[in-house]
């Protein structure tokens, strides 16, 4: 098979000039060092600084959110790994489930806790449904 026709669908070849407003090394050391200090220098009154400022989390809270979030996933694998083993009998599952149940309700009064804008409540949001979904799935009957 022959292609033949192919213009248009090439983008157009440059000659490998430079561009005419090309910064020197000088110019860029001096814009760089502009832009630092902009940064590292605080500015009142910024949307930045001041929904820091209002969206203050205790560090227990988030330390204890993320503790529940890690001790559920490896929870999640541990049953994910439990079920792939076909000598394992349901009752042997139990401890599992009645696990992923408590951690989906301390998951849920954490995430009560937290504003509803904050990445960590989504994250506690996220891992709380897929907890609750396989307790569920378990206690349906899917998993014997």
């Amino acid at each position: 098979m022959k292609i033949h026709d192919l213009q248009g669908t090439q983008p157009p070849v440059t000659s490998g000039k430079k561009a005419a407003n090309s910064v020197s090394g000088a110019q860029f050391k001096s814009m760089l060092e502009a832009q630092l200090q902009a940064v590292s220098s605080p500015v009142t009154g910024s949307p930045v600084s001041s929904v820091a400022a209002t969206n203050q989390v205790p560090v227990a809270l988030r330390v204890e959110s993320l503790s529940v979030v890690e001790a559920t996933i490896n929870n999640l694998e541990s049953f994910g790994t439990a079920l792939q083993n076909l000598d394992v009998d349901s009752k042997s599952l139990e401890p599992f489930v009645e696990a992923l149940e408590e951690e989906t309700s301390s998951m849920l009064r954490l995430k009560e806790q937290l504003p509803a804008d904050d990445p960590l409540s989504e994250l506690l949001d996220q891992v709380a449904s897929v907890s609750y979904n396989e307790a569920a799935k378990y206690r349906r009957g899917d998993y014997l």
